[in-house]
């Protein structure tokens, strides 16, 4: 009788907190440890598993319409050189409809307001505009590894040099006035009338496919520079200066991210030519598979590079259950932190951190943990979670504590469904979608556009990733 009642308080506990824990919407999703009583029937105890983390390029993430696009090339002795790109469309605002009978084109000019930088501002770094020979739809996929160079008129509508002067450097912001071939120009003041109806958008997308700016590879000895472009009104447009029936005038071109004007970044990254003892491991790149060997230094890199990658396999949490005679539906979890150590050594800016990091999952990964598995593409943002976890640096112990009880318990009640859950670690995002006529078609990581560079103490290191897990469990 005795043994009876001991056992209907135990279940019923553990349905009030499971309840607790499911009805939890505008509190915080920690649970402290303080809440579960240590007395005759339970007892608090905290593990620490260690799970695997490895190093992968996050390319498969969509990056049209970013709120921030970045261009320019930018050299790392640890993450070797980074080059990016936008490309973007653009519309004609409603003064530039009627183009006349007979006109001459004078000049054409592109001016993009540039807002931040990253790198050597006395770097003369070379630019480069080209006309996009193929549409951008926006219910297409745009990945940051795409094959521009198969997008674009291989001829350059402008080559210019962008150096920052010293006055030049007083100040936050720049605005870039490039000058483009005039081509580009004759060829929008000969369009058809149909063409320039603003009422009929699609139709000048059809004719004019819009722009990519990139810069030249940074040469050999320098840091370079990467550059950001905000997209807000007219942070962004172009003038067609031009002679109208004897009459000098301009055409004014802009682009706005309004749902309609779409852009997205293209990026390439070379680590073969890091040089610093502790650079980027390109052999173990995407080696997930349980044979796989694990660094002892993790990477954050921004613009959709390197970004440590966690896997919690389903045999593991088995295999820690069974170690503590437990099935998962004996234990109530208090709390779990997860811990990353800051990889620190002499040259290396710390201040330079990433100041928060968060975590985004596809919750299951829904294949066999012994087959070869590709990078899963991350494209449709229903597959996603994201919440700032804590996550901020802790600068006294450099260290990045983040509490994810609830997605951790979450990860371990669907684990019956597949085999393992796999976490990205990245910069504090949010996930952002796009939609069009009111339908959700994409998803991106909108803090990848910064080129964020941390580098965190890996699997194999003194101090690896772990998992700190307080619960409770029946004192039997």
């Amino acid at each position: 009788m005795i043994k009876n009642i001991i056992k209907q308080t135990k279940n019923l506990f553990l349905s009030i907190l499971a309840m607790f824990f499911a009805s939890c919407t505008d509190v915080d999703k920690t649970i402290g440890v303080d809440m579960i009583p240590d007395d005759e029937q339970f007892m608090l105890v905290t593990d620490t598993l260690y799970p695997s983390v490895y190093n992968v390029t996050l390319d498969s993430v969509m990056t049209i319409n970013l709120q921030y696009n970045s261009f320019g090339s930018y050299y790392d002795p640890i993450f070797g050189t980074t080059t990016a790109g936008m490309a973007f469309q653009m519309a004609p605002t409603s003064d530039s409809v009627n183009f006349g009978t007979a006109h001459t084109v004078d000049s054409v000019v592109l001016n993009i307001v540039v807002t931040n930088r990253t790198g050597e501002d006395s770097y003369d770094q070379t630019l480069k505009v080209y006309e996009l020979n193929k549409q951008i739809y926006y219910d297409s996929v745009y990945y940051p590894v795409i094959d521009i160079n198969s997008m674009i008129n291989p001829v350059p509508l402008a080559t210019v040099q962008y150096v920052r002067t010293p006055q030049d450097r007083w100040e936050t912001s720049d605005t870039l006035n490039i000058r483009l071939d005039n081509s580009i120009g004759e060829k929008l003041v000969s369009a058809p009338a149909n063409v320039m109806l603003y009422d009929s958008i699609s139709l000048f997308y059809e004719y004019f496919n819009g722009l990519y700016i990139t810069a030249e590879d940074v040469t050999s000895g320098n840091t370079g520079r990467m550059n950001r472009i905000p997209l807000s009104t007219l942070d962004i447009s172009m003038a067609v200066y031009y002679n109208r029936d004897g009459k000098d005038t301009v055409a004014n071109y802009w682009h706005y991210s309004s749902g309609y004007m779409e852009s997205f970044t293209a990026v390439q990254h070379d680590y073969t030519t890091a040089t610093h003892p502790l650079k980027v491991n390109v052999a173990s790149l995407n080696d997930t598979l349980p044979t796989a060997s694990l660094d002892s230094t993790l990477y954050i890199q921004g613009l959709f590079g390197v970004t440590p990658m966690m896997k919690i396999r389903k045999d593991d949490i088995q295999n820690w259950l069974a170690s503590k005679n437990l099935e998962k539906e004996q234990m109530a979890i208090s709390r779990v932190l997860l811990e990353f150590d800051v990889e620190r050594f002499d040259g290396y800016d710390l201040d330079k951190l990433v100041t928060s990091i968060g975590l985004f999952y596809r919750t299951i990964q829904k294949t066999s943990d012994t087959a070869t598995v590709s990078y899963p593409g991350l494209t449709a943002i229903t597959e996603l979670n994201s919440t700032l976890f804590g996550g901020a640096l802790n600068k006294t112990l450099y260290k990045y504590p983040m509490k994810i009880t609830y997605d951790f318990t979450s990860i371990i009640k669907s684990m019956e469904k597949s085999n393992s859950a796999i976490i990205y670690v990245s910069p504090y995002t949010q996930l952002t979608s796009t939609s069009y006529y009111g339908t959700t078609t994409y998803s991106y990581i909108e803090d990848q556009a910064y080129l964020y560079q941390t580098l965190l103490k890996g699997s194999s290191s003194s101090h690896p990733p772990r998992l700190i897990i307080t619960y409770a469990k029946p004192r039997y």
